[in-house]
């Protein structure tokens, strides 16, 4: 995979790999920073790197279908534009796709002259309709939680790392997917699921501390962690936080 760059940039997660080379080919052809990926995990990792202007998904997919990505994202960020390419033409499943967050909704066969098209007038639109149970976001530049309301936290790289790795994934986190975004493979097993477990336990005390029950990480005993509350994410993926620092001991 190579890195996006400042064209308008755009995920297309495919599993069909011909299909998906054909488009991404022709994309990067007509100037856009395109990146083809084949399911929702290979997603979540290229999230945690950079963020697209517009998401283009098929809905049948392994691991876990288009609904399911595209309700996540459209929550932890809101300001992706996101395209569904499918087969799927019934009009239930429109219904279903826009409803999960779709800006707009295509079946196969569909011209890539269209395509290119549909990805130039929806980067033209300023998105602001963020939904009104949204109220969270975490700015990662600023190492900052922040509420629309005018509430701000402050976070340290650590914490900034977990919030955003749990925010992408919406669902639970276990241990090991953890301690592979934290680097921590190469290090003592025990001692660092020690040190993860106690930035966690802070984090959760600073939550509670500062915005009451309103914001929360659950425990799920033998599944690892999950977010209580919906968190747009702004700003650079924790891979590019971690760089020179190990998150798990600031």
């Amino acid at each position: 995979m190579t890195a996006l760059t400042t064209a308008i940039k755009v995920l297309l997660v495919e599993d069909n790999e011909t299909l998906r080379d054909e488009l991404v080919g022709y994309l990067c052809h007509e100037g856009f920073a395109a990146l083809g990926l084949g399911d929702g995990l290979e997603l979540n990792e290229q999230l945690k790197r950079e963020q697209p202007d517009v998401l283009m998904l098929d809905l049948n997919l392994q691991f876990e279908d288009g609904i399911s990505i595209a309700r996540r994202i459209r929550v932890s960020f809101p300001d992706v534009r996101i395209v569904m390419l499918t087969g799927r033409g019934r009009g239930a499943d429109r219904t279903e796709g826009y409803e999960a967050g779709a800006d707009v909704y295509l079946t196969k066969p569909t011209r890539p002259a269209e395509i290119s098209a549909v990805i130039r007038n929806l980067h033209r639109r300023a998105r602001s309709d963020v939904g009104d149970d949204l109220r969270w976001s975490l700015d990662s530049a600023n190492f900052m939680l922040r509420s629309s309301r005018g509430g701000a936290i402050r976070l340290t790289v650590g914490e900034v790392t977990l919030l955003y790795a749990l925010a992408v994934a919406g669902r639970h986190v276990d241990h090991p997917e953890l301690m592979a975004l934290f680097h921590q493979g190469d290090s003592d097993e025990r001692a660092g699921k020690n040190r993860l477990m106690v930035l966690i336990s802070r984090l959760r005390l600073k939550l509670r501390a500062e915005a009451s029950c309103e914001l929360d990480i659950r425990v799920l005993r033998g599944r690892g962690y999950q977010l209580t509350f919906p968190l747009a994410c702004q700003g650079p993926g924790p891979v590019q936080l971690i760089q020179s620092s190990n998150p798990l001991d600031d």
